[in-house]
């Protein structure tokens, strides 16, 4: 961690890089094997790319999605708090309106 956590559901930024890590180092090894495949059966390099899109959902986009909602939920609480700052600001100064 690089700081104290502001909110309790604040997610954990040192596994969320060591899971797009590990999802990076999956997907290549993945493609990788499949590229062999289809290269030792000499087939079409289409299924090169059917292959890679099996990858891509059953493997990547799965791996991803804690990410997605980490990020998701670090945007919703930045605003969240930028919001509670913007009324503290208005609240404060002087009673306009």
């Amino acid at each position: 961690m690089t700081g104290p956590d502001l909110h309790p559901d604040t997610p954990d930024v040192g596994a969320l890089r060591r899971r797009v890590l590990l999802a990076g180092v999956a997907t290549f090894a993945l493609f990788l094997a499949a590229s062999g495949l289809v290269s030792a059966l000499e087939v079409s390099s289409l299924w090169l790319l059917l292959a890679v899109a099996v990858v891509y959902v059953l493997v990547t986009r799965p791996l991803m999605q804690p990410v997605h909602d980490a990020l998701r939920l670090r945007r919703r609480l930045a605003y969240q708090a930028f919001l509670d700052m913007r009324a503290e600001e208005q609240g404060g100064g002087g009673g306009r309106g």
